[in-house]
């Protein structure tokens, strides 16, 4: 499976919880920024293993988090992925700023690993100007993979 691949399907995990709804585990009202402002201004969530990494979060987010876990494997195959071709996929919610924002950690098992940001509701990739005074989306970070 192809990094940028599973980029997207990243993305799509991400955006499901931060639009407040997650309909990607059915209709289910969680508010991951107005919590992340509450806590440090900030919330890891890793949905391989379903787990808040760092800030604090209600029962109710721990919850969604375990949900989007269990439903992981199925979201995947439905994209033509497999669960096992992610090593890791974390998003940072960042309620610090003025704007909402996300940062999405991908690695996969081929050893490739990237960060890419995002802002607003729905998320959407920042805007950069190019070397030409364009404006583009950002690149994607190359990270080293958690291994």
């Amino acid at each position: 499976m192809k990094h940028d691949q599973l980029c997207a399907i990243g993305h799509n995990v991400a955006d499901s919880m931060a639009s407040g709804l997650a309909f990607l585990i059915g209709c289910y009202p969680v508010d991951v920024f107005g919590e992340a402002a509450n806590s440090e201004g900030v919330i890891e969530i890793d949905f391989l293993h379903g787990k808040i990494v760092r800030g604090s979060a209600s029962d109710s987010l721990r919850s969604a988090t375990l949900r989007f876990a269990e439903v992981l494997p199925a979201f995947c195959r439905e994209n033509g992925a497999d669960i096992s071709d992610f090593e890791a996929l974390s998003v940072t919610f960042d309620a610090t700023l003025q704007e909402k924002r996300a940062t999405l950690y991908v690695a996969d098992r081929a050893g490739r690993a990237s960060f890419t940001e995002y802002a607003g509701i729905p998320l959407k990739r920042l805007r950069v100007l190019d070397s030409n005074g364009r404006i583009r989306r950002s690149p994607r970070q190359v990270a080293a993979a958690h291994l």
